[in-house]
């Protein structure tokens, strides 16, 4: 299987484009990255995941978290595509990062929350993600927005020590 076609790819992939749901992005692309390369910090999989992550806080108005995570973002997904082409063969990778820096200037300048979507240039690809994306919450819900804080926080905790547990 292509590394862009598998299942929790193509639900990052259906989060990101379809409602902007980037808690969701985060949740199933850190299960990915577990899957393929855990603890590799320097892996592209990190690169996608710090975008998602850089446009939640942006969206929610914490532009230093927004900004960092955005930067971090980039050069991850620069350095980290060039070893792993599986991960970019099947999107437009150089409008990718293109988007990512225009979103990271709007940052610095103090623009509004303004997203992009990952352009994608492989067609089975982009059908499997259409799927994927039919009958997503839609994309300015409030429960969508601040949904880091409607999870219970005895599952917050489990799940962080889980992720400690994994990654020692």
């Amino acid at each position: 299987m292509h590394a862009l076609h598998h299942p929790l790819f193509i639900k990052f992939m259906a989060y990101f484009n379809g409602n902007q749901d980037y808690f969701e992005c985060h949740e199933v692309l850190e299960d990915y990255w577990n899957e393929v390369a855990p603890k590799d910090k320097t892996h592209p999989l990190v690169g996608y995941l710090l975008l998602a992550v850089s446009l939640y806080h942006w969206r929610r108005g914490n532009l230093p978290g927004a900004k960092k995570s955005m930067r971090n973002g980039i050069g991850k997904l620069g350095n980290g595509l060039v070893g792993h082409p599986e991960f970019r063969d099947g999107i437009d990778a150089g409008e990718l990062l293109r988007s990512a820096g225009d979103a990271l200037a709007r940052m610095d300048s103090g623009s509004p929350f303004s997203p992009f979507e990952i352009r994608i240039t492989d067609p089975a690809l982009a059908g499997k993600v259409r799927t994927a994306a039919a009958g997503l919450q839609g994309e300015n819900s409030p429960s969508l927005i601040h949904k880091h804080m409607q999870r219970r926080r005895t599952d917050m905790s489990g799940a962080r020590k889980k992720g400690r547990d994994s990654r020692h």
